[in-house]
């Protein structure tokens, strides 16, 4: 990634600050940038309300679901890419308990557009590792409508596609993180959680452990999988994103091949009402903001995260917040449209 040559700009701070003044989030990093590298970067806030510990450009996140497309679905199409799998390829060929089960049927490209049928999201209290998580799905019914059939966003999706790495090629899903996308976009912070580092954001669950958590994962199924779900795990910094995203929008083969990418920004639901892509959603409507192309490919992260790339326009966005420390319904969706609609206006020059 080429270097920046702006630490930080004073209206994407003032910006990012107004946000924390309405109550929207305790800290927040923001990135913003081209394939050639980044243009601004801010950050303010706290990273640990509790403890007056203010947020800084080296905070690690937990990123939540940003895991899915960053992690399991980049790690998936570059397994396409060497032959190892297909995006044809039944859960059951990888999974073989689950033969002569109708969920052994869905496809793992119906796994990467949530159009698998499986219900949104399942956890047990009980479960405390990766093999009680797959073993506890297994005994549920958690199929609720035929493959292919609707699209509902679901956890559970990357949950049996990152099983399904890792039953492919024998290697857990850390380090095929680190080989697929970590190394070669030099994503030197990021890692799969939990994590041991001084400077984190902390989080708090508000539903299943009622505590700050600092490192640990918030997702429950990330958590009982210790980081390794698919659906959830990557702890980050806004550089290391911004690394993955200059990558990205390069499509140099750096992590995926021009062709892939440029299939990236196609809908792969054409027969239904909801637009999406392998692992990433498309721009829609408001969504992110009106000014990005329609092929813009983004996703958001339960914790209060958020990543969106415009190959059409040349740039990304970076939004880290650790908004869930003080719960949802802060107004962090509105927040967003508003930083995007800036990101793509160039108002933060």
């Amino acid at each position: 990634m080429a270097a920046d040559t702006t630490a930080t700009d004073d209206s994407l701070e003032a910006f990012l600050a107004r946000g924390r003044t309405e109550g929207v989030f305790p800290g927040a990093v923001a990135a913003v940038g081209t394939r050639t590298g980044v243009d601004r970067v801010a950050a303010v806030g706290h990273r640990d309300p509790e403890r007056g510990e203010q947020t800084t450009r080296t905070t690690t996140f937990d990123a939540a679901s940003l895991t899915k497309p960053v992690v399991t679905a980049t790690t998936a199409l570059s397994l396409v890419e060497a032959g190892d799998i297909a995006l044809s390829d039944e859960l059951r060929r990888h999974l073989p308990e689950l033969d002569g089960r109708r969920r052994g049927e869905i496809r793992l490209v119906e796994l990467l557009t949530h159009s698998s049928g499986l219900q949104p999201y399942a956890f047990d209290e009980s479960w405390g590792s990766a093999e009680d998580v797959i073993d506890g799905l297994r005994d549920r019914s958690v199929l609720e409508a035929a493959p292919g059939g609707r699209y509902e966003y679901s956890c559970l999706n990357f949950v049996y596609l990152a099983e399904a790495l890792r039953r492919a090629t024998g290697r857990s899903l850390a380090d095929l993180a680190r080989t697929n996308v970590f190394d070669p976009a030099g994503m030197d912070a990021s890692r799969l959680g939990p994590v041991d580092v001084s400077n984190v954001a902390a989080t708090y669950d508000h539903e299943h452990r009622d505590r700050v958590l600092r490192g640990d994962v918030h997702d429950p199924l990330g958590w009982a999988m210790s980081g390794r779900s698919g659906n959830a795990g990557l702890f980050t910094t806004v550089d290391d994103l911004a690394a993955f995203s200059t990558a990205f929008l390069a499509a140099d083969g750096t992590l995926l091949s021009a062709a892939t990418t440029d299939r990236l920004r196609d809908d792969w639901l054409p027969e239904l009402d909801d637009r999406h892509s392998l692992g990433w959603r498309l721009a829609d409507g408001t969504y992110p903001a009106p000014n990005w192309s329609r092929d813009g490919l983004g996703h958001t992260g339960y914790t209060g995260t958020s990543l969106w790339l415009d190959h059409e326009r040349d740039r990304f966005a970076v939004l880290l917040t650790n908004q869930v420390y003080d719960g949802k319904g802060t107004g962090l969706i509105r927040f967003r449209e508003r930083f995007h609609a800036m990101v793509a206006a160039r108002r933060f020059d």
